[in-house]
């Protein structure tokens, strides 16, 4: 320390470079939740789709003209957040509706309905209950809605559309 330099001047330095270092972790932070976009719900799209997206893409439009022809109203489409992703999410009536849309060519390994495993069952419900809150407040004035979780599957013959095929773990 020098003879012009106060006590407390490196402390203030080091706080100086603290401060700093919390700004620059923070404005990283906010940059990765804007990618994965948690306080909305729009449609999360990334610049390039592999084909396999873009396969995936096509079935999730077919899954939206048919719950559209059912009467639903869109409130998203392919919501991601840190827990999974949510194909659709509608509202029927008063009910709030999360889908997952699957599509198999063939039912030799038991089709796209058996291809929902018990982990995709749980990824899909936990991505379900993250954006539960937020749904809620933003489409149904912050009234819990009774809620299901559905898959639609499309098979080599067509759509079929499961109803309640997720059941949460009281309803078991």
């Amino acid at each position: 320390m020098t003879s012009d330099q106060s006590p407390l001047e490196p402390l203030f330095l080091r706080a100086q470079q603290a401060q700093r270092k919390a700004l620059q972790a923070r404005k990283r932070k906010l940059a990765r939740q804007a990618r994965v976009k948690p306080d909305s719900v729009e449609t999360a799209r990334a610049p390039q789709r592999s084909p396999r997206q873009r396969a995936g893409d096509h079935y999730e439009q077919a899954a939206w003209r048919l719950v559209q022809q059912a009467g639903c109203q869109l409130l998203g489409r392919q919501l991601t957040c840190p827990l999974g992703e949510l194909d659709l999410v509608v509202r029927e009536g008063t009910h709030l509706v999360f889908i997952e849309v699957r599509q198999r060519a063939t039912k030799r390994f038991g089709g796209a309905a058996a291809s929902v495993s018990a982990a995709k069952q749980q990824r899909f419900l936990r991505a379900a209950q993250w954006w539960l809150p937020k749904l809620v407040q933003r489409h149904f004035d912050r009234q819990m809605p009774t809620y299901r979780l559905d898959v639609i599957a499309f098979e080599s013959d067509g759509a079929v559309w499961y109803r309640d095929a997720v059941r949460l773990p009281q309803d078991k």
